[in-house]
């Protein structure tokens, strides 16, 4: 489904990545991790169109998306949730959610399912973005993502800043928007997160992958040494 070729990317003259290999297949979800600073933001904005990507290809449903502006991208079928959330404060959380439906022309109905995987979002309807906590703004800003049925979602750190109950919470709805046939792409730092939501994983170091596998395959112990040492 999302294949990236050699890809490589760069920050002004700065090469952070540095021909990457890395693939998502459809149905899965799929984790890269690592420390601060390895690179895994950069990868999710480099598929985005958000960072420059001179070297390599970024495969989508087998097309080159490489030179496609953001906009594009979205439209194709790619869900996105930055680090951050970027939700827009001043606007209710329905506006918000409406936002969400533009990669399609901005009509059609938010799908029902979305209140039911996020219950907040009804209860908080008329309430401001900035007014909710960071575990409910993540919540919406994943809505607001899926708001348009992407063919995949990609998340950025979507544990960080989070209480305990709230990540559970997240975990859970992730899995259920995968098992409703939606290919799931988390970038994150909290291991046993990840270790009990996805299918394959990528430990990422100084922009390359240094290991990778299926979960159920990997030795917690040694991805965990990665991480640390």
């Amino acid at each position: 489904m999302l294949k990236l070729e050699k890809m490589s990317s760069f920050y002004g003259e700065s090469r952070v990545i540095d021909k990457l290999d890395f693939e998502v297949e459809p149905g899965r979800v799929v984790c890269l991790i690592g420390r601060n600073g390895v690179g895994k933001s950069t990868t999710l904005k480099s598929i985005m169109g958000l960072v420059k990507v001179p070297e390599g290809r970024i495969l989508f449903d087998g097309r080159d998306i490489s030179k496609l502006p953001t906009y594009e991208r979205v439209k194709l079928g790619i869900g996105y949730v930055p680090q951050g959330r970027d939700i827009f404060p001043q606007m209710t959380v329905q506006e918000n959610l409406e936002l969400g439906l533009q990669p399609i022309g901005g009509k059609g109905e938010i799908p029902q399912y979305l209140y039911e995987l996020f219950p907040i979002l009804p209860k908080f309807a008329k309430r401001k973005g900035g007014d909710l906590s960071g575990g409910q703004q993540q919540q919406l800003a994943i809505a607001r993502a899926l708001a348009a049925n992407p063919k995949i979602l990609i998340l950025d750190e979507p544990t960080e800043g989070i209480q305990p109950s709230i990540i559970q919470d997240i975990g859970a709805a992730i899995r259920k928007i995968n098992e409703m046939g939606i290919t799931v792409l988390i970038v994150e730092q909290y291991l046993e997160f990840v270790l009990g939501i996805s299918d394959d994983i990528y430990v990422m170091e100084h922009g390359e992958i240094v290991l990778k596998g299926k979960t159920s395959e990997l030795s917690a112990e040694e991805v965990q040494k990665i991480m640390t040492d």
